[in-house]
């Protein structure tokens, strides 16, 4: 940690950060939250041996000009922070979770169908500079975010020595939480890669088992956001729309990957429950309601959901209209 704490509480924040970043999560915000909410005790309360309400609401008052979804994040990392101190003083404040009005929400996920996929891998063809590997990158970059639900920097951060088209696998490496995982790919997937691997190596760019894998028109890896910029650019320009009427997110393919695969599992026939460890397994998340902020059921899905549960209640009344205790 690079923050300095000098408040009454500092040791308390430090202990309560190096317990989170040992559990794997990545709490660069929150150390920015508690820096400030140390400072305000210092400066305020500089005896105090515990956190109380005045504290912690005059505090979320010096931050009533930022944005409500900024002020509950906040509210969220001082309320796991005296979490952690009620464990060791029960008289330490938590603040209630409806503290501050609800934030609103920011962005709606779009969920792309394989009409959108389509549009966007033909304009992404279409890229200049007419005869350079930049067409192929953004293609094969799109479809693999399509077929494997990748985030965009895992996908970016790949090196030749992670895709291994021998085996069909994706070594996931430096993951949102530390974690690293294998993606198995399919056959017409891995035949993808090695096409783009192939015209990669004809415009003798770096081969070295360390090189990224993604690479931009000046031999380097990819920058996600000059990425990011030029798929804004391609939504715009096939005026694609979320039900929000902003402009769609590359990120919005993990949620449409996630969306997919649930319905492909209910459409199975198979019990969604059993389902879920192993999407999340897939997705890098470390529990399974980091999944659920993922799945988004349609018409379709919830069609499918509900004639499931019409059987299950037709399969029900069978049994107890047709069990051997009928007529007693």
């Amino acid at each position: 940690m690079n923050q300095q704490f000098c408040g009454p509480l500092a040791d308390a924040i430090e202990r309560h950060l190096r317990l989170r970043h040992s559990l794997g999560f990545i709490y660069r915000g929150a150390a920015s939250t508690l820096s400030s909410f140390d400072r305000y005790l210092a400066q305020h309360f500089p005896t105090t041996q515990t956190v109380t309400r005045p504290m912690v609401e005059t505090f979320l008052e010096t931050s009533r000009h930022l944005a409500p979804k900024t002020r509950a994040q906040q509210l969220s990392d001082l309320r796991q922070f005296c979490r952690f101190l009620f464990q060791q003083d029960s008289t330490a404040y938590v603040p209630e979770t409806g503290l501050l009005p609800p934030a609103k929400t920011v962005c709606r996920p779009h969920l792309y169908n394989p009409d959108e996929l389509a549009q966007l891998i033909r304009l992404a063809k279409q890229l200049p500079p007419a005869g350079s590997l930049r067409p192929w990158t953004y293609t094969t970059l799109i479809g693999l975010l399509w077929v494997t639900g990748l985030r965009i920097g895992e996908a970016l951060r790949l090196n030749l020595e992670d895709v291994d088209l021998n085996q069909g696998l994706l070594i996931i490496q430096q993951t949102k939480n530390f974690k690293s995982r294998l993606i198995p790919l399919t056959a017409s997937t891995t035949q993808a890669l090695l096409d783009y691997r192939e015209r990669r190596s004809s415009y003798d760019h770096d081969q070295r088992t360390t090189a990224p894998f993604f690479v931009n028109e000046r031999a380097r890896r990819c920058v996600r956001r000059t990425v990011e910029s030029t798929f804004l650019t391609m939504t715009r320009q096939l005026n694609l729309k979320t039900a929000q009427g902003r402009s769609p997110r590359l990120h919005d393919f993990r949620h449409a990957f996630a969306t997919r695969s649930l319905a492909r599992f209910y459409q199975s026939g198979q019990e969604p429950a059993a389902y879920l460890p192993v999407l999340a397994t897939y997705l890098g998340h470390t529990n399974i309601t980091d999944t659920e902020v993922y799945l988004h059921p349609q018409s379709d899905l919830l069609e499918t959901a509900g004639e499931r549960f019409r059987t299950h209640i037709r399969e029900i009344g069978n049994l107890t209209l047709g069990g051997p205790d009928e007529g007693l």
